[in-house]
């Protein structure tokens, strides 16, 4: 499984670093990087664990759901991580709040701690290009996806943004978790409709794909 997990890291990595002029830094990540593989309804940590914390999750491979559980064991779900998408999760060492994340299918994942990270940042001056221009670009994308998506007022307009930023994603997630996105103070009920094409709309958000930022730092 090791050459896999290999084949996965320099597929991301050679595409964003230079292979010779940044070996150093590639063998760096790759030494802390953690690679897991779980499979379709199995999380990534145990139940109430606090190894997510201080982590950046970045996702290979697969489909996952990153939720949030408190102390009285309600759940919240937070992001949608699919093949490119980045998590950094917080630190809630101090608070009854624990993170993880879910497989909607198999999944392959990339585990960075972020301490470690900033370390090789402070060695490798293109690992902090590629944390800003890369993880953290991602991550603050998949944020304010979701933050739009919840301020919009009725379940209608969520159904359109949703198919617009998460195009591939409508058919391929659970009902329950997909109206957990779309309206989360509800249950889903039989009769209701959520094939809305009919609404999906351009004006709803003016949505970019994500730049490249390879020369930027590599020239």
């Amino acid at each position: 499984m090791e050459l896999g997990y290999t084949k996965y890291f320099l597929k991301v990595f050679l595409s964003l670093l230079d292979r010779k002029k940044d070996r150093a830094a590639i063998r760096f990540l790759y030494r802390h990087t953690t690679f897991r593989n779980i499979d379709q309804g199995e999380t990534l940590f145990e139940p109430n664990n606090q190894a997510a914390n201080g982590k950046i999750i970045y996702v290979a491979e697969g489909l996952v759901n990153g939720y949030v559980t408190d102390e009285n064991q309600e759940q919240a779900n937070i992001w949608l991580g699919s093949a490119g998408s980045t998590y950094i999760c917080d630190d809630f060492s101090y608070t009854g709040h624990t993170f993880n994340v879910l497989a909607i299918e198999r999944s392959t994942l990339f585990i960075i701690d972020h301490c470690e990270f900033e370390e090789g940042c402070a060695w490798y001056p293109v690992l902090d290009s590629l944390f800003h221009f890369y993880f953290l670009y991602h991550a603050i994308t998949d944020v304010n996806n979701r933050n739009i998506l919840f301020r919009l007022q009725n379940i209608e307009n969520r159904t359109c943004l949703f198919r617009r930023i998460y195009p591939d994603l409508y058919n391929r997630i659970p009902p329950d978790l997909l109206i957990s996105y779309l309206d989360p103070d509800s249950t889903l009920r039989s009769e209701q409709n959520l094939q809305l094409d009919s609404l999906y709309g351009e004006s709803l958000l003016n949505n970019q794909s994500p730049q490249r930022f390879t020369e930027s730092y590599l020239d």
